[in-house]
């Protein structure tokens, strides 16, 4: 794909129309594959970066991966910046005081890159390819400032188009006209140089961003098999009438699709990168995202197994804080006692519990430690049979061995929802709303607390109306309800509203009617289903606990939404 600016300030008039206004949710730089995820609630926006593969994609949502960087925002605005080939997209936050940020993607040069800059201190948050050239944009912390230029004749901030000028440079030829007209490159200097070059001009420099249109040119430029011109005008000197599209990202579509299935045919690929483009957008979508799913499922089993205690250590520190309970003054954080092997041992503690409930805790833990060190292997053996069984079929879908009925099928049988964009959480199509799975209270402080209608509305809730950096609670050890503080601040979120929550967990679960009720929190991010589990069954990872006494009053004191409950 190749770039000028007259394509990127097009671009930007058909981004601005399509994401304005639009909630960012998270965002990533993937420097090992060159590419700009942006997250948003309606969309995912991608940006290839790379001088070979460089093709701007907006695909249906897809669900932030943990190395996102959750990014709570709007696009206020996306531009191009005057005859340059860089895009700015302007990211407002939507909450709390820090400043807002620029999204900045440059395809200058042969080394396109991209960053993360914040509003008002001009300094870089992110980068996509950290170097030390110099022109200085290395590295995170460092002042960013867009490649110095010279103005060119025609430019928004250069001296205006003389008539004149322009056939002394027309008869200097190519290097001339690049050097000395703004918006001139080489997708459009032999229409420059040609008799009709003025008027090509004119219609390039006055194309404002809100105009529409694209179309492909073949058989244009130099270099082994001509590959197809994208462009929003008509250019001059086209082998072949130029065919229309409806718009560029349409388009970058269109040749990305095309080039993919010329790679397939001659060279190696990803596999679920070259199927996804081969394959409708709706079925893409739940490919690329089962195929994430079952790679990040494997990835937090290993690091369940690989963290699991030794049970039977822990069950000997529950052991010996039973037998020497006497020497463990009441709400220690942690004790020093002499082992059964008369090695010492510190404990920690938890100092709101008892002995025998510290000692009860470390029993369960070792439990789950045995059944995880039973049951995750063979639930890694059983996702790489996933894993494998999807590349499979997704080859011989590409080899025309199978339909695409065939992947549906699998898609269906694994869980991977279908995709809707545009249409929102309150059902969809005609008649009558869906309720939602979940009532609504709110805090003392103002922040929502939603929990799950039952069992079977749990997964609804945890899975699909909750984000990743959301707090998710839920009774330890008793059925209950699933419950999600929507708070994404870092570190622990406000005693008050968590204890809040807590309270709702439990008023909601079949501890409601105890004195006191231990209630897990975690991020939501960190809650997992396991395969063929029973509806509202999870695992949740980097727990703590918060204990309350249930008050059926609190619900009332959290005025109540009713929403349909």
């Amino acid at each position: 794909m190749r770039w000028d600016s007259v394509l990127v300030r097009a671009l930007a008039g058909e981004l601005h129309h399509q994401l304005h206004g639009q909630r960012v949710r998270a965002i990533r730089l993937d420097a090992a594959t060159r590419r700009v995820h942006l997250f948003l609630r309606e969309a995912t926006l991608i940006a290839e970066m790379h001088p070979t593969d460089g093709w701007v994609l907006l695909l249906d949502p897809t669900e932030p991966d943990d190395e996102a960087l959750p990014l709570p925002t709007r696009v206020r605005s996306v531009e191009a910046l005057p005859d340059e080939r860089i895009l700015r997209i302007s990211l407002e936050r939507v909450r709390g005081r820090e400043e807002g940020v620029w999204l900045i993607l440059s395809w200058v040069g042969t080394r396109w890159n991209a960053w993360v800059v914040g509003y008002r201190s001009g300094r870089i948050h992110q980068v996509l390819l950290p170097h030390h050239g110099g022109d200085g944009l290395c590295a995170p912390g460092d002042l960013w400032e867009a490649p110095p230029r010279t103005p060119r004749a025609g430019a928004p901030d250069g001296r205006a188009m003389d008539p004149a000028d322009f056939a002394l440079w027309q008869a200097e030829g190519r290097r001339s006209i690049l050097a000395h007209v703004a918006w001139s490159s080489s997708m459009n200097v032999d229409g420059l140089l040609g008799a009709s070059g003025l008027s090509l001009w004119y219609e390039l420099a006055n194309r404002t961003e809100s105009e529409a249109g694209a179309w492909i040119h073949e058989g244009m430029g130099s270099g082994a098999g001509h590959a197809p011109l994208l462009y929003p005008v008509i250019l001059p000197g086209s082998p072949t009438p130029p065919a229309a599209v409806p718009s560029l990202l349409r388009g970058m579509e269109t040749l990305r699709a095309q080039s993919l299935a010329q790679t397939t045919r001659t060279a190696e690929a990803p596999r679920h990168d070259r199927s996804a483009l081969l394959l409708a957008p709706g079925l893409m979508t739940r490919v690329t995202n089962l195929g994430v799913r079952l790679r990040k499922q494997r990835a937090a089993l290993l690091r369940e197994l690989a963290d699991a205690p030794e049970p039977g250590a822990l069950r000997g520190h529950g052991d010996l804080l039973l037998a020497y309970f006497h020497r463990v003054p009441r709400g220690a954080h942690a004790v020093d006692l002499e082992g059964f092997d008369g090695v010492p041992v510190t404990l920690s503690l938890d100092p709101a519990l008892s002995v025998q409930e510290n000692a009860s805790r470390m029993y369960a833990r070792a439990a789950r430690a045995e059944r995880a060190r039973r049951d995750i292997p063979d639930r890694i053996a059983q996702n790489e049979g996933a894993q494998a069984a999807l590349n499979d079929l997704l080859e011989q879908v590409l080899a025309g061995q199978a339909g695409t009925e065939a992947l549906t099928h699998l898609l269906d049988r694994a869980g991977a929802p279908e995709t809707h964009r545009g249409q929102g959480a309150q059902g969809r199509g005609k008649g009558h709303p869906t309720p939602l799975p979940y009532h609504r209270f709110r805090s003392s402080s103002g922040i929502e607390i939603r929990v799950g209608r039952g069992a079977r509305h749990n997964d609804a809730l945890t899975f699909h109306h909750a984000r990743p950096g959301e707090i998710w609670l839920h009774v330890r050890e008793a059925p209950g309800a699933h419950v999600v503080l929507r708070w994404e601040g870092e570190g622990s979120p406000p005693a008050r509203d968590l204890e809040e929550a807590a309270m709702l967990a439990a008023l909601h679960s079949d501890a409601r009617h105890a004195g006191l009720v231990p209630v897990d929190w975690t991020r939501r991010k960190h809650v997992r289903k396991p395969r063929k589990a029973a509806p509202g069954a999870v695992v949740p990872a980097q727990v703590r606990t918060v204990f309350v006494e249930p008050d059926p009053e609190a619900a009332k004191r959290l005025r109540w939404s009713r929403d349909g409950g």
